[in-house]
């Protein structure tokens, strides 16, 4: 019982001190001790996966988090619809939180989901950093949640009730002590991480310091404390959860914090789980973002620019050189996905050690011999070769080359796959990864 008091010291919380109440909480402690464990082999083979995966992963789990955060405080967004948007906006995301807060603060529609995705990405940023946010923190993190409101990192200034409850919330006056004695209690902290995570979220919930994005402010606190210390995100779901959540909230307002506990760690279990599925990664990607053109287009198009690099230094050592003609924007892309040849365009031109141009790669849609044979349903533009046409009668400086014996007739560059190259000669397709592609295409251009 002591080492249980020691837990709660200086957290307005306690636990029951009868046997069953001290056996339940016993028993919680060591279901997320285990979900830890497993959730840190989970994740460092979830990072083994590729570095390619790492980007649209992330996008994806905190595109979830965004729109289940959202859907239960009453914001309709699906996530696809945050993953729509947070590709949208990818290079804002990017900028500084002042430019995008300036460039998307008229459209409160789009900060529903944006503000929330950027609050997510700081905290995770935080999280790497081990770091801990202070009260003056966690205020800017509102103010990220909920730019363009006048109370947007602003603690309350009149009091406020949560719907359906009888719940007193923390006074005006009140809130700036007690968010500090929150803030260095987590400072302190030694206590279990999911059970950090059960504390930092119910104590800002109960005192309630902003006018709104309390929940949401919430959930980000509680998945930092977890992210800190090797767990997956706590993915409350508003379908699944949200009644037993709510209870579980209702039952920490009176003191009593076991059942969210419990509720957080089965929670992580679940998601633990899930993880621990072979193609995870994959599954996910797929699932959450290849579900529009403009999904595929942000996964696949950084392969071509990976291909010309390692081509370009394979070309180098034989003494030839590629020159970049340039890239399928987001239209080009999407024309060749439903076979359309006014989607074709020039890649790269091969030239030879005097510097002469001899061949032209270039995008075109999948053959069907390459669907037939590879067995795949491809939607990604192939890269086809002609060679450098010298007749002066020519109205085009290159022309079709008719390949033969092991010369590529196309490849395909396959985003999410461990060998992302597809190679086409006649009725025989080969997988290869980005630098044996370019070695093979380097060696039959130079040949």
């Amino acid at each position: 019982m002591e080492n249980v008091e020691q837990d709660f010291l200086g957290t307005p919380y306690l636990i029951a001190s009868d046997a069953n109440s001290l056996a339940r909480f016993s028993s919680v402690q060591e279901k997320a001790a285990r979900s830890r464990e497993k959730s840190v082999v989970v994740q460092a083979r979830i990072s083994a996966e590729g570095q390619e995966l790492f980007e649209p992963y992330t996008r994806a789990i905190r595109s979830r988090l965004v729109a289940e955060s959202n859907s239960i405080e009453g914001y309709e967004w699906s996530y696809s619809q945050v993953t729509e948007v947070a590709l949208l906006y990818k290079e804002l995301l990017r900028a500084p939180v002042g430019s995008l807060m300036q460039a998307v603060r008229q459209d409160s529609r789009v900060y529903e989901a944006l503000g929330l995705y950027k609050a997510h990405e700081v905290a995770d940023e935080w999280a790497k950093a081990s770091a801990r946010p202070h009260e003056y923190e966690i205020r800017s993190l509102h103010a990220l949640i909920t730019s363009g409101e006048s109370y947007a990192g602003r603690y309350k200034t009149q009091g406020n009730e949560i719907g359906g409850t009888n719940l007193r919330t923390a006074d005006p006056w009140d809130v700036a002590l007690k968010m500090r004695e929150l803030s260095d209690w987590w400072q302190e902290c030694s206590v279990d991480p999911a059970l950090e995570a059960t504390i930092i979220h119910a104590w800002l919930t109960h005192i309630h310091p902003f006018e709104d994005g309390n929940g949401r402010m919430a959930r980000i606190l509680a998945n930092m404390a977890l992210a800190r210390n090797g767990f997956p995100p706590l993915l409350i779901q508003s379908r699944v959860d949200q009644g037993q959540y709510y209870d579980a909230l209702a039952e920490s307002d009176d003191g009593d914090l076991l059942p969210l506990y419990d509720l957080f760690v089965s929670v992580l279990n679940r998601t633990v789980r899930i993880m621990s599925k072979p193609d995870y990664v994959r599954d996910i990607v797929r699932d959450r973002l290849l579900t529009t053109s403009r999904n595929r287009f942000g996964l696949w198009k950084a392969l071509p620019e990976r291909y010309f690099s390692v081509l370009s230094r394979e070309l180098k050592d034989r003494g030839w050189s590629l020159l970049l003609q340039g890239y399928p924007d987001l239209g080009s892309f999407s024309l060749l996905e439903e076979k359309d040849s006014e989607g074709n365009s020039w890649f790269a031109k091969v030239l030879d050690q005097d510097r002469v141009p001899r061949w032209l790669l270039w995008y075109g849609f999948s053959s069907q011999r390459m669907l037939d044979v590879s067995g795949e349903d491809l939607r990604y533009p192939a890269i086809y070769t002609s060679i450098r046409d010298d007749d002066p009668a020519s109205v085009h400086p290159y022309k079709p080359f008719q390949p033969g014996g092991t010369f590529p007739d196309e490849l395909v560059l396959r985003p999410m796959e461990k060998k992302p190259v597809l190679f086409r000669s006649g009725y025989d397709v080969d997988e290869f990864d980005l630098p044996t592609a370019a070695r093979y295409m380097a060696d039959a251009l130079t040949a």
